[in-house]
Protein backbone atom coordinates (compact mmCIF):
# COMPACT_ATOMS: atom_id res chain seq x y z
CA UNK A 1 0.00 0.00 0.00
CA UNK A 2 1.27 3.34 -0.92
CA UNK A 3 3.01 5.09 1.93
CA UNK A 4 0.28 8.13 1.57
CA UNK A 5 -2.79 6.22 1.41
CA UNK A 6 -1.86 4.82 4.71
CA UNK A 7 -1.19 9.00 6.25
CA UNK A 8 -4.78 9.42 4.89
CA UNK A 9 -6.37 6.94 7.48
CA UNK A 10 -4.02 8.43 10.18
CA UNK A 11 -6.50 11.33 11.67
CA UNK A 12 -9.54 8.85 11.41
CA UNK A 13 -7.76 6.47 13.41
CA UNK A 14 -6.12 8.89 16.11
CA UNK A 15 -9.88 10.67 16.42
CA UNK A 16 -11.20 7.38 17.48
CA UNK A 17 -7.88 6.41 19.82
CA UNK A 18 -8.85 10.07 21.22
CA UNK A 19 -12.34 9.52 21.46
CA UNK A 20 -12.08 6.30 23.24
CA UNK A 21 -9.34 7.68 25.79
CA UNK A 22 -10.83 11.12 26.45
CA UNK A 23 -13.72 12.32 24.55
CA UNK A 24 -15.04 14.27 22.06
CA UNK A 25 -12.49 17.21 22.39
CA UNK A 26 -9.38 15.32 23.32
CA UNK A 27 -10.50 13.18 19.84
CA UNK A 28 -10.60 16.19 17.96
CA UNK A 29 -7.40 17.80 19.50
CA UNK A 30 -5.36 14.51 18.63
CA UNK A 31 -6.92 14.95 15.17
CA UNK A 32 -5.63 18.29 14.62
CA UNK A 33 -1.44 17.06 16.01
CA UNK A 34 -2.20 13.76 13.39
CA UNK A 35 -2.79 15.21 10.45
CA UNK A 36 -0.32 18.31 11.23
CA UNK A 37 2.12 15.58 11.16
CA UNK A 38 0.18 13.54 7.61
CA UNK A 39 0.73 17.22 6.02
CA UNK A 40 4.01 17.68 7.45
CA UNK A 41 5.23 14.51 5.73
CA UNK A 42 3.59 14.70 2.42
CA UNK A 43 4.93 17.90 2.38
CA UNK A 44 8.46 16.05 2.57
CA UNK A 45 7.55 13.14 0.53
CA UNK A 46 6.36 15.08 -2.48
CA UNK A 47 8.14 18.27 -2.29
CA UNK A 48 4.85 20.21 -2.46
CA UNK A 49 2.41 21.45 0.19
CA UNK A 50 -0.69 19.40 0.10
CA UNK A 51 -3.53 22.65 -0.17
CA UNK A 52 -6.60 20.63 0.68
CA UNK A 53 -5.07 18.72 3.43
CA UNK A 54 -3.51 22.86 4.53
CA UNK A 55 -7.56 24.16 4.51
CA UNK A 56 -8.74 20.65 6.43
CA UNK A 57 -5.86 21.87 9.37
CA UNK A 58 -6.85 25.04 9.34
CA UNK A 59 -10.81 24.82 9.49
CA UNK A 60 -10.01 21.88 11.90
CA UNK A 61 -7.63 24.02 14.44
CA UNK A 62 -10.04 26.89 14.70
CA UNK A 63 -13.16 24.83 14.99
CA UNK A 64 -11.07 22.43 17.72
CA UNK A 65 -9.57 25.81 19.04
CA UNK A 66 -13.17 27.05 20.17
CA UNK A 67 -14.65 23.50 21.06
CA UNK A 68 -11.76 24.01 23.73
CA UNK A 69 -12.00 27.31 24.49
CA UNK A 70 -15.69 27.36 25.33
CA UNK A 71 -15.75 24.01 26.31
CA UNK A 72 -18.70 22.94 23.65
CA UNK A 73 -18.22 19.78 21.55
CA UNK A 74 -20.62 21.62 18.68
CA UNK A 75 -18.04 22.84 17.11
CA UNK A 76 -16.25 19.14 16.58
CA UNK A 77 -19.74 17.96 15.62
CA UNK A 78 -20.31 20.74 12.64
CA UNK A 79 -16.30 20.54 11.43
CA UNK A 80 -17.43 17.64 8.53
CA UNK A 81 -21.02 20.00 7.50
CA UNK A 82 -18.39 22.97 7.81
CA UNK A 83 -15.66 21.81 5.70
CA UNK A 84 -18.23 19.74 2.96
CA UNK A 85 -20.26 23.22 2.34
CA UNK A 86 -16.79 25.23 1.96
CA UNK A 87 -15.63 22.39 -0.66
CA UNK A 88 -19.14 22.86 -2.37
CA UNK A 89 -18.80 26.68 -2.11
CA UNK A 90 -15.13 26.19 -3.48
CA UNK A 91 -16.22 23.75 -6.35
CA UNK A 92 -18.99 26.35 -7.37
CA UNK A 93 -16.50 29.44 -7.94
CA UNK A 94 -14.08 27.30 -9.67
CA UNK A 95 -16.47 25.92 -11.77
CA UNK A 96 -17.39 29.75 -13.53
CA UNK A 97 -13.70 29.89 -13.94
CA UNK A 98 -11.60 28.92 -17.45
CA UNK A 99 -10.28 26.35 -17.14
CA UNK A 100 -12.42 24.62 -14.32
CA UNK A 101 -11.15 24.51 -11.08
CA UNK A 102 -11.11 20.34 -11.40
CA UNK A 103 -9.78 20.79 -15.01
CA UNK A 104 -7.09 22.69 -13.71
CA UNK A 105 -6.76 20.27 -10.78
CA UNK A 106 -7.52 17.19 -12.69
CA UNK A 107 -6.69 17.67 -16.45
CA UNK A 108 -3.47 16.07 -16.20
CA UNK A 109 -4.80 12.90 -15.58
CA UNK A 110 -8.84 13.24 -17.45
CA UNK A 111 -9.38 14.33 -20.73
CA UNK A 112 -12.74 15.18 -20.98
CA UNK A 113 -14.95 17.36 -23.10
CA UNK A 114 -16.21 20.91 -21.65
CA UNK A 115 -19.03 19.46 -20.59
CA UNK A 116 -17.82 16.74 -18.55
CA UNK A 117 -16.02 19.16 -16.70
CA UNK A 118 -19.40 21.27 -15.84
CA UNK A 119 -20.87 17.79 -14.66
CA UNK A 120 -18.05 16.66 -12.92
CA UNK A 121 -18.20 19.95 -11.30
CA UNK A 122 -22.23 19.57 -10.11
CA UNK A 123 -21.66 15.50 -9.13
CA UNK A 124 -18.63 17.08 -6.73
CA UNK A 125 -21.12 19.42 -5.26
CA UNK A 126 -23.69 17.94 -5.33
CA UNK A 127 -21.82 14.76 -3.35
CA UNK A 128 -20.50 17.69 -1.08
CA UNK A 129 -24.02 18.99 -0.23
CA UNK A 130 -24.67 15.45 0.79
CA UNK A 131 -22.06 14.44 3.07
CA UNK A 132 -22.82 18.32 4.78
CA UNK A 133 -26.87 17.12 5.36
CA UNK A 134 -25.65 13.34 6.39
CA UNK A 135 -23.29 14.67 9.03
CA UNK A 136 -26.21 17.31 10.31
CA UNK A 137 -28.50 14.27 10.31
CA UNK A 138 -25.78 12.24 11.72
CA UNK A 139 -25.28 14.71 14.69
CA UNK A 140 -28.40 14.88 15.73
CA UNK A 141 -29.78 11.69 15.83
CA UNK A 142 -26.83 9.22 16.69
CA UNK A 143 -25.17 9.20 20.50
CA UNK A 144 -21.64 10.88 20.59
CA UNK A 145 -19.92 7.42 19.99
CA UNK A 146 -22.16 6.41 17.18
CA UNK A 147 -21.58 9.92 15.51
CA UNK A 148 -17.58 9.72 16.24
CA UNK A 149 -17.67 6.51 14.46
CA UNK A 150 -19.76 7.99 11.55
CA UNK A 151 -17.54 10.73 11.15
CA UNK A 152 -14.51 8.62 10.92
CA UNK A 153 -16.33 6.28 8.32
CA UNK A 154 -17.94 8.85 6.30
CA UNK A 155 -14.66 10.39 5.11
CA UNK A 156 -13.91 6.91 2.87
CA UNK A 157 -17.10 6.64 1.98
CA UNK A 158 -17.29 9.90 0.47
CA UNK A 159 -14.18 9.94 -1.11
CA UNK A 160 -15.27 6.04 -2.88
CA UNK A 161 -18.49 7.89 -4.30
CA UNK A 162 -16.62 10.62 -5.71
CA UNK A 163 -14.14 8.38 -7.20
CA UNK A 164 -17.19 6.75 -8.89
CA UNK A 165 -18.99 9.66 -9.96
CA UNK A 166 -15.22 11.01 -11.63
CA UNK A 167 -14.99 7.79 -13.42
CA UNK A 168 -18.46 7.31 -14.18
CA UNK A 169 -18.57 10.75 -15.94
CA UNK A 170 -15.05 10.10 -17.34
CA UNK A 171 -16.36 7.31 -19.22
CA UNK A 172 -19.49 9.23 -20.50
CA UNK A 173 -17.33 12.85 -21.62
CA UNK A 174 -13.72 11.23 -22.27
CA UNK A 175 -12.16 12.82 -25.46
CA UNK A 176 -11.10 10.30 -28.18
CA UNK A 177 -8.16 10.93 -29.45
Amino acid sequence: MDRRLLLEFLPGAAFLLGHAYGGLLWAAAVTVLATGVAVALRWRWDGAIPWLAVATLALAVILTAFGLALKDETFVLIRPTVGALAFAAILAVGALARPSLLERTLGYRLQLERQGWAVLHMAWITLSLLSAGANEVARRVLSTDHWAIYNVASDPALFGLIYLATRWIAEWYWIED
